[in-house]
């Protein structure tokens, strides 16, 4: 049981690390299409030296709230995989709890029942001595 549970998680581990990679991976992307697509834009529109630097400007401040936008929701999806994973791990250790007890509690039933048997023997053992 306990080398499944080190195999559980360490897949569980390279999945965190995966989907982190993975949302980096669409920050980046995000920011450099953005870029990209501003600076063609920029490139090939026919417009003068200020009404250029002006929509730089505006690009620039629209591709940085992408990406503020874009880290934002894959923080939250971190958040969420976060409490996914805690509240999963919580409900293990409950039922790991539970498992324990219910093993305790049959050990003391049995130890009470062996005890209530020796008990029953040895009174049945004084009375036929007693009837002797």
């Amino acid at each position: 049981m306990p080398i499944r549970h080190l195999f559980e998680k360490s897949k569980k581990e390279k999945e965190r690390k995966a989907k982190k990679e993975a949302a980096k991976k669409v920050a980046v992307g995000t920011a450099v299409g953005t870029a990209l697509g501003a600076i063609t834009g920029l490139l090939f529109a026919p417009k003068s030296g200020k009404e250029t630097r002006e929509d730089i400007a505006k690009m620039t401040k629209e591709t940085a709230d992408t990406v503020k936008e874009t880290i934002k929701d894959s923080t939250q999806v971190l958040k969420e995989k976060k409490d996914e994973i805690e509240k999963s791990i919580k409900e293990k250790i409950e039922e790991v709890k539970s498992k324990k007890e219910n093993i305790e509690c049959e050990c003391c039933e049995d130890e009470f029942y062996d005890e209530l048997e020796e008990f029953e023997e040895e009174n049945c053992e004084e009375k036929k001595e007693e009837n002797n």
